[in-house]
């Protein structure tokens, strides 16, 4: 078991054997990659190179693209072109670190596949090699990917178990590398060498020999360099601009470790806000080291030339080594992780925290200042996140001799969406504009530093920043970009001011590994962004009604005033061309397209459709932007309200007198009126004029007559003589709309107190507001039924048998006026019967007339017969007389006003009704009786039978005679024995024709009936004899 060799995710170490590979120079390179939670170690790196070569045959699965296994040695032709290998039987902490495949190469290559699957689901590569020898170096092997064609014969590999690491380390380093800093509280240099010094050797021997591709994009030759001047730019520009401050931020504070260290600056923005930003130094530097000439610098990567080493073999083993000030009780995720428990630093870093004296000698030998800093470390200040305590922590590194990794494969390129315009610079003086494009480098994360470089319109371009710039005294190189991760799992880049042009545009990326080999060029296109609408227009619109004419058909109502503002380009979406035209469309006609300029206005005048009288809608109007391309904006949909100033013809009326409802208890009365709607009316406006107050506007005195139709008839007549308002109450509006009956109906509540004759005026109001003249609206006379009732009658009743009955109605106290209000008419009565003394105003209406007179006193006498065949003998009636004052007529006396077409009505009833007065209270009652002079006949013989039993059936038929009604005749049944005398047995209700009566038993032979007849008042008939 290797003790304390940390977990890849925290310190990994790769090694190559460089031998002619581009970019890259030759030598060992050795290179650590650190992770931002244990940061930068307490001193330099130590590395130890082992002399280690035992391998063994792995156990290893290969299966085909369709998982079907395969069995060594096998053709890829056979198989598909494709074969996956998968390790087995490997303990985690004894990894297999290097391998090598037997393999016959016909155009085959082999891919180093990371163990681990990645967030996109797909196989990441580690490494590649496309010719033989097939061989990689790793701190875990676990897959392999074979493509092409050839033949894979075996495998032979070398697990971590075979490295005997303590043994090999108990002697001095063979080379130490680390930070370019002096002794400070976080830090140790190796103390034979100066830190500064390291660094410029370790940037000579390693400085790039040829330009990278962000540099030379269009792949010029010559394109070497110059070792020294690139070295220079690092130490002399780069690293004291870009790199020191964060390391004089880092490494300047005993109570805060590099690991919590912040830098931070403050600016002022163009809106001259204060803007203040801070950066974790530790993440930071980090990131600046994917560039291998800053790695170098810092201390994470080294390279030893062939000359001062041993000639590569096969596996060239590195053990790389130091120490760091931890805090394992360090949350790394919080309590929400889909674990529910907060995860340690100490947790994750569980596997090497097994004791390690050994390794802390070792290294307390080479660095024994960092001593100092060890036991001081339960001191520092703890910020929230537990104890300081140092960790030794070793990582492996193999470099496969002769087989340096193939360049990085080329990226796949996507579109990360449409390409979006940018804003003009200058609104006022525009130019053809610029764009963007974010470009998506896959789901695969890039292996080291990206080139981007645009390649048209205007390229090949490089997108970098250049530093220093040009003409300063040092090299000008492209800054590397180390791409976005998008939450979707995508690396993304972007180019954010790409030229104009008709073809769109073209680009170039490269991605290099950790060493610096670059990739080949991954080429992209995207066409021009389409052009973005232009603004939805804003309208002002106005309307002018055309004038009355007196025209009755369909006319153009008015005009429409339209204006549009064009808008400027600052007032367009970025990359949006200027408008340059107009479309309209008017009450779904298309008007001529106008020209227009960005800045002005455009005036138009347009017209509706025709309308009808008094019509009023909302016209729909459109109105879309076009640009200098054609484009069109998204339309303006508004409507605008027109109407024709045609005033509705006027409604005609009549002067017959509607009539309104009674008075309720209220005191009000309902007056209801109808009429048909008039052409281009949208309401109706309903006032109410008093007969003496419109009389009094004509100057003329009202008709001294008691007939209100004889009032109204002259006041009809001079209507258009009343022009003024003033004189009319306003009752309200009634809605232009219909009822179901296709007419319009209109209410209103008027006190039932009116005597006199009113006028209603109907004025219909188009919806622009026109009326007719008010004059030229007709009067309709309208009245509240009188609420005056006559005293009650007397009535007498007076019943003869031969005669019947004769029932006499006398009303005395009639007003006259009342009378007179009804030329020609007599008052009327009613009566009531009932059976019952019930309420006699709930008693039926048995018939109803007029009375006659009025006699010397007054009286006026109705009398009504009644002949004995319409009475019921012995039946009590109760009777009940009412009367009332003739009805009021609608048109005076010896008129017949025909109602006017299409004119105002009554909602309920006709036109031309008359009044009918109310009735009196009821009179007292008057009582009949219809009774016959003569007691009744004697019944039938009846037909008598003995039965066995001893009892008497006596059968009576043809009653039919003796039937009453409600008050039944009786049948007395008596029986005289032998030698006794007359008895009476029972009396029965004669209800039907026929009665049978039953004597009980014993009844003694020779007993004689007696039958007689009672009437309902108790006279009885003959008897009849039977035995």
């Amino acid at each position: 078991m290797t003790t304390n060799v940390a977990p890849a995710s925290f310190f990994r170490a790769s090694a190559i054997a460089a031998s002619g590979v581009p970019w890259v120079a030759d030598g060992f390179h050795l290179r650590v990659k650190l992770n931002p939670w244990i940061g930068f170690p307490l001193h330099s790196f130590a590395a130890w190179r082992l002399e280690v070569f035992e391998t063994e045959g792995p156990t290893v699965q290969w299966r085909d693209q369709w998982g079907k296994a395969l069995t060594m040695p096998f053709d890829l032709e056979r198989v598909g072109g494709y074969a996956e290998a998968a390790v087995y039987g490997v303990p985690a902490d004894e990894p297999y670190i290097w391998i090598e495949i037997d393999a016959q190469d016909r155009g085959l290559r082999i891919d180093l596949l990371d163990g681990h699957v990645g967030a996109s689901g797909g196989a990441r590569i580690v490494a590649s090699r496309s010719r033989g020898p097939f061989r990689f170096g790793h701190t875990s092997i676990m897959r392999l990917r074979a493509k092409g064609a050839g033949a894979i014969n075996g495998i032979s590999a070398m697990s971590q178990a075979r490295l005997a690491i303590r043994e090999f380390i108990e002697r001095k380093p063979d080379l130490t590398f680390g930070l370019p800093l002096p002794r400070n509280d976080w830090f140790v240099p190796d103390p034979n060498l100066d830190p500064l010094d390291a660094a410029r050797q370790r940037l000579e021997v390693a400085a790039p020999t040829r330009l990278s591709p962000p540099d030379n994009p269009k792949g010029e030759l010559p394109d070497d360099t110059d070792p020294g001047e690139e070295t220079r730019r690092i130490l002399e520009r780069i690293a004291p601009e870009f790199v020191d401050p964060w390391l004089r931020q880092g490494w300047a504070d005993r109570g805060r470790a590099p690991t919590h260290a912040l830098l931070g600056d403050t600016t002022t923005t163009p809106t001259n806000q204060r803007l203040e930003a801070r950066a974790p130094v530790t993440p930071s530097l980090l990131t600046m080291a994917i560039d291998p000439q800053i790695a170098r610098y810092l201390g994470l990567s080294a390279t030893i030339p062939f000359g001062e080493a041993k000639p590569p073999e096969p596996a060239n083993t590195w053990i790389i080594g130091a120490r760091w000030a931890v805090q394992l009780k360090r949350v790394i995720r919080s309590a929400s992780n889909p674990f529910g428990v907060p995860v340690t630093l100490g947790d994750l870093l569980k596997g090497s925290l097994a004791p390690a004296g050994w390794l802390d000698g070792i290294m307390g030998g080479y660095f024994p200042e960092a001593d100092d800093i060890i036991a001081d470390l339960p001191n520092r200040p703890e910020e929230g996140h537990g104890p300081w305590t140092h960790l030794p922590l070793l990582a492996v590194a193999v470099a496969a001799g002769d087989a340096p990794p193939d360049p990085p494969d080329p990226f796949r390129l996507a579109s990360a969406g449409a390409g979006g315009w940018n804003p003009q610079a200058d609104p006022a003086n525009p130019g053809s504009g610029t764009w963007r494009q974010v470009i998506s480098l896959g789901t695969s994360p890039a292996r080291g530093m990206v080139g981007f470089a645009r390649t048209k319109p205007d390229g090949p371009l490089p997108l970098h920043r250049l530093e220093p710039p040009a003409g300063e005294g040092f090299v000008s190189r492209a800054l590397p970009i180390v791409p976005n991760w998008a939450s979707n799992n995508q690396r993304l880049v972007e180019d954010r001011n790409v030229p104009t042009d008709p073809n769109g545009a073209s680009w170039t990326i490269w991605q290099s590994d950790e060493f610096g080999q670059w990739s080949a060029g991954a080429p992209f296109s995207q066409n021009l962004p389409p052009r973005p609408k232009p603004p939805e227009p804003v309208v002002e619109a106005s309307y002018r009604a055309k004038p009355e004419d007196g025209s009755v058909g369909q006319r153009i109502p008015g005009t429409f005033r339209l204006k549009i503002d064009i808008p400027d380009l600052a007032r367009t979406e970025p990359g949006g061309l200027p408008v340059a035209g107009l479309r309209l469309n008017v009450d779904g006609v298309d008007l001529p397209e106008k020209a227009a300029v960005p800045g002005g206005s455009v005036i138009v005048d347009a017209e509706p459709k025709p309308f009808g009288v008094g019509e009023q809608r909302d016209v729909p109007i459109v109105v879309t932007f076009v640009d200098a391309g054609g484009g069109l904006s998204a339309a303006r949909l508004m409507s605008c309200a027109a109407y024709d100033a045609r005033a509705p013809k006027a409604i005609p009326t009549s002067p017959v007198v509607i009539w309104s409802s009674q008075s309720d208890a209220t005191g009000q009365a309902e007056l209801a009126l109808k009429w048909p709607p008039r052409e281009g009316a949208s309401r109706y406006r309903i006032y109410l004029g008093d007969a003496r107050r419109l009389a009094g506007a004509l100057g003329a005195p009202l008709a001294e007559s008691p007939i209100r139709a004889a009032q109204a008839k002259p006041i009809h007549l001079a209507s258009a003589q009343l022009k003024n308002k003033v004189v009319f109450t306003y009752l309200g509006e009634a809605s232009g709309s219909t009822a179901p009956d296709g007419l319009v109906h209109f209410s209103t509540r008027i006190p039932g107190g009116l005597r006199s004759v009113q006028f209603i005026r109907v004025v219909p109001v188009s919806a622009g507001h026109a009326e007719p003249a008010f004059g030229a609206c007709g009067l309709v006379p309208v009245a509240v039924p009188t609420v005056d009732r006559p005293p009650p009658p007397l009535l007498d009743a007076r019943t003869e048998p031969a005669v019947g009955l004769t029932l006499t109605i006398r009303a005395r106290g009639l007003r006259p006026d009342l009378l007179a209000a009804a030329p020609g008419g007599s008052p009327e009565f009613r009566l009531r019967r009932t059976k019952r003394d019930i309420d006699r105003r709930f008693a039926p209406v048995w018939t109803a007339g007029q009375l006659a007179g009025p006699d010397a006193d007054g009286s006026w006498t109705g009398t009504v017969e009644v002949p004995p065949d319409k009475l019921v003998p012995f039946v009590e009636l109760f009777w009940y007389a009412e009367v009332r004052y003739p009805p009021e007529p609608a048109v005076p006396p010896g008129e017949a006003p025909l109602p006017a077409d299409g004119g105002v009505g009554p909602l309920w009833g006709a036109i031309g009704d008359v009044s009918e007065g109310l009735w009196s209270e009821p009179s007292l009652a008057a009582q009949s009786r219809l009774v016959p002079p003569d007691a009744p006949d004697a019944p039938p013989e009846p037909a008598i039978t003995r039965e066995a039993d001893g009892s008497v059936k006596i059968t009576i038929a043809e009653l039919s005679g003796f039937q009453a009604g409600p008050v039944p005749y009786k049948l007395e049944v008596y029986r005289r024995d032998p030698g006794l005398v007359m008895a009476r047995l029972d009396a029965i209700d004669i209800v039907a024709a026929e009665l049978t009566w039953t004597d009980a038993a014993p009844v003694p032979p020779g007993a004689i009936y007696d039958l007689a007849v009672v009437d309902p008042i108790g006279r009885r008939g003959p008897t009849t004899s039977s035995q």
